[in-house]
C-alpha cells in the first residue's frame, strides 16, 4: 500500500490536516469537559507512549481543559474513585488483552469510580486477543453509565461501538504535536524496528537497526535518586505533579527524534515511529506489526492525504526501496 503523492504547495500539508482531525475528534470525545484527572500515565520507556502523552497534553491546553492531576498505574490515590471530576485514561495500543496490567487497571477505575463520574478513555487501538478478553471488556467497561471511547481505526471501531455507543473515531494524539522540527538528515535510512511481543519480522537485516532505547538499571537506579532526593517522591507508588510527568515525556519523545531524524528514509514497523518520522517530514516504509494497527490506521486516516508513507511486506523489500 502506498499512500497517494498528489501535488500540492506544501509538501508538509497532511502533517497541519491530521492536527485539524485529531483536535476536531478530541474536542467531540471531550464535550463538556473542562477539567480531569490524567490516569496510566506513561512511566515507561515507550517513546511513542511519552508521545501519545504530550499530544493529549496539548490538545487539553488548547481546549482550555485544565489537568487536575496525573497518575501512573503505580501511583493512583484512593482518594481518585471518589472525584466527580472526569477521568481520562491514557490512549495507546494497549487495549484488548494483550497487556494484561493495563487492561486491569482501566477495569479497577471502571468498577471502583463513582458512577457518576464521567470516564474517558482516550484514543486506542483495540485488538481482543480472545473471545474470553472481549467479554470481560463488556461486562466491566462496556457496560458502565457515563463512558466515552476513543478508537484510532475502524476496525476497532467495529470491534466497540455496538457495546459503547458513545464512541469517537479518533486519530492518535500524537498529531496534535503538528509539525517536529529536527536537524536536516545526514544519511540514507533509519532502521527502526520492535523487539518485543508484536514484532512479525524474522531474520537479519544488512543494515544497522535500532528499537525505541531501553532503561538500563543505571538509568532506573539514577531515575529513583532524582525523583527520590529532588521531588520527595520516596517509592515507586509516590505521585508527582503533571509538570514533572510531562518533562519526562519530553525528554524521551527528544530521544526518539533524535534517533529518527537522521534518516531520510525511516523503515519501521512501530507505529509511532512512523507517525513520529512522517511529522519530521521524512519518507517512510513500513511494515505491520503483529496486530495489523500500523495498516489500519493508514487506512483510516492517511490514505487521502499527502504523506510520503509506503508499505512493504518484509523488511527485505522495504529495504529494496531506500
Amino acid at each position: 500500500m502506498t499512500m497517494p503523492m498528489g501535488n500540492t504547495r506544501d509538501r508538509l500539508g497532511y502533517i497541519d490536516e491530521m492536527q485539524q482531525r485529531s483536535f476536531d475528534a478530541l474536542t467531540q470525545l471531550h464535550r463538556g469537559v473542562d477539567a480531569l484527572v490524567f490516569t496510566d500515565f506513561p512511566d515507561h520507556e515507550n517513546i511513542g507512549d511519552s508521545a501519545i502523552a504530550l499530544g493529549q497534553a496539548e490538545f487539553w491546553r488548547r481546549a482550555g481543559i485544565r489537568i487536575e492531576a496525573t497518575y501512573s498505574w503505580r501511583t493512583i490515590d484512593e482518594r481518585l474513585y471518589e472525584t466527580t471530576t472526569p477521568v481520562a485514561i491514557h490512549g495507546g495500543g494497549n487495549f484488548g488483552g494483550l497487556y494484561p496490567r493495563h487492561s486491569e487497571h482501566r477495569y479497577t477505575l471502571t468498577d471502583r469510580l463513582r458512577r457518576d463520574t464521567l470516564l474517558i478513555q482516550e484514543p486506542q487501538s483495540v485488538h481482543f486477543t480472545s473471545d474470553a478478553d472481549r467479554a470481560e471488556f463488556v461486562t466491566r467497561m462496556a457496560s458502565r453509565p457515563g463512558i466515552r471511547l476513543a478508537v484510532r481505526d475502524r476496525d476497532s471501531l467495529a470491534a466497540v461501538s455496538d457495546v459503547v455507543p458513545d464512541t469517537v473515531l479518533a486519530p492518535d494524539s500524537v498529531h496534535m504535536l503538528g509539525r517536529i522540527d529536527a536537524p536536516a538528515p545526514d544519511r540514507e535510512v533509519v532502521v527502526l524496528l520492535r523487539r518485543d511481543r508484536e514484532s512479525t519480522l524474522s531474520g537479519t537485516s544488512a543494515r544497522p537497526t535500532i528499537d525505541w532505547p531501553a532503561m538500563t538499571f543505571a538509568d532506573r537506579v539514577r531515575q529513583r535518586l532524582r525523583r527520590t532526593l529532588l521531588e520527595g517522591a520516596v517509592t515507586r507508588t509516590s505521585n508527582r505533579s503533571t509538570a514533572r510527568w510531562l518533562a519526562d515525556a519530553t525528554a524521551r519523545v527528544a530521544t526518539g527524534v533524535a534517533l529518527l531524524a537522521p534518516g531520510e528514509t525511516v523503515v519501521t514497523d512501530r507505529l509511532h515511529a512512523m507517525l513520529i518520522a512522517l511529522q519530521l517530514g521524512r519518507r517512510v516504509i513500513a511494515m505491520d506489526n503483529a496486530t495489523g494497527k500500523l495498516t489500519s490506521y493508514a487506512r483510516a486516516w492517511l490514505q487521502d492525504l499527502n504523506a510520503p508513507l509506503e508499505f512493504a511486506d518484509d523488511l527485505p523489500s522495504a529495504l529494496a526501496r531506500v
